[in-house]
């Protein structure tokens, strides 16, 4: 979950990648965040405060884009994703063909 000390204007790092438009379903452009399952069983996403902790835990290809907190907290609480962890040392488990939230 997102520490409520960490500022909305915190700009971070989140883990996502670039859908393009396909000029049939997505007439534009858009950006899908990726998420995972918590051991709790709810769904998070993830952010970083730097590029050297996103690749340390999600590898140095991943990709991502940065932006401010309160508006990622916002973009995700509106796919029904409402926690966010900041800086993990590892990443959650991915479950095959687990969701991603434009």
């Amino acid at each position: 979950m997102t520490s409520p000390t960490l500022d909305d204007g915190l700009v971070v790092l989140a883990p996502a990648r670039p859908r393009p438009a396909d000029g049939w379903q997505r007439t534009e452009d858009a950006v899908e965040f990726e998420t995972w399952h918590t051991a709790q069983g709810t769904v998070c996403s993830l952010a970083f405060t730097s590029s050297e902790r996103l690749a340390a835990c999600l590898g140095p290809d991943q990709p991502w884009v940065a932006l401010p907190l309160g508006p990622l907290r916002h973009l995700l609480g509106e796919a029904g994703v409402s926690d966010i962890v900041v800086d993990p040392p590892s990443a959650p488990p991915r479950e095959e063909g687990e969701a991603t939230h434009g």
